[in-house]
């Protein structure tokens, strides 16, 4: 099986097309996401959409679950306040308003948390953490929280988003990977990333990066095709 693991999104459809012609120029098997469809990008109808029509099945992120909480100052408190800068209170309501209830079911069916089993590997997909959407799990998150959080779900691997940045990481006998970001990279290289995960015979992780269009919009509201290179 070669699985493709997506995060991130953040409502960038131009992103997202790009991986899913890449995924299928690979003949990846399947596909899950991480959470955080939507969130920053212009485009998070289309998206939620396209994740939809594609059937790719995942988990919610913080950004998910702040635009179908149905009050705005909770929204923000609960699932933002502290990992998004102020600026984002206007993306929020935006995010909002545009959503139509058949997007909001779409987002309403995706848990906390999910677990698969692929040949003799379990995983647990979660958007920060097993524990919460919004606590991330990084290069720096101590050993001793990693142990526990994998001794605790009893997972050979825990997948995550949530901090944009690819991780790989070795913890005991287990896995803690992170895809990066499809929509909102945050490691200093610009490119959409996602992970293939092959689980014939001994496991094989594949970092990809993929180029895509970015689109921008100024002031006045004119969009413009910028390379992400």
């Amino acid at each position: 099986m070669r699985l493709a693991v997506l995060s991130d999104v953040h409502g960038n459809l131009a992103a997202l097309e790009a991986v899913l012609r890449d995924m299928a120029a690979r003949g990846v098997d399947g596909a899950v996401h991480l959470g955080d469809l939507v969130g920053w990008g212009a485009d998070a109808r289309a998206v939620v959409e396209r994740v939809h029509a594609e059937g790719v099945p995942g988990v919610a992120g913080n950004w998910d679950l702040a635009v179908l909480c149905p009050d705005p100052d909770e929204a923000w408190t609960r699932f933002l306040a502290g990992v998004a800068p102020e600026a984002a209170r206007p993306v929020l309501g935006r995010t909002r308003e545009e959503l139509g209830e058949s997007h909001r079911e779409c987002l309403r069916g995706f848990p906390a948390q999910m677990r698969i089993q692929e040949g003799a590997l379990s995983l647990l997909l979660a958007h920060g953490s097993p524990d919460s959407p919004t606590e991330g799990l990084s290069e720096q998150t101590p050993e001793a929280r990693l142990r526990e959080l994998l001794d605790r779900t009893g997972v050979d691997i825990l997948l995550v988003g949530h901090t944009h940045r690819p991780l790989a990481r070795k913890v005991g006998g287990g896995l803690l990977l992170n895809p990066g970001s499809v929509g909102r990279p945050a490691d200093g290289d610009p490119r959409a990333s996602y992970l293939v995960l092959d689980t014939e015979g001994e496991l094989t992780i594949q970092a990809v990066r993929v180029e895509f269009g970015v689109e921008t919009r100024r002031s006045d509201g004119v969009a413009l095709l910028l390379p992400c290179r």
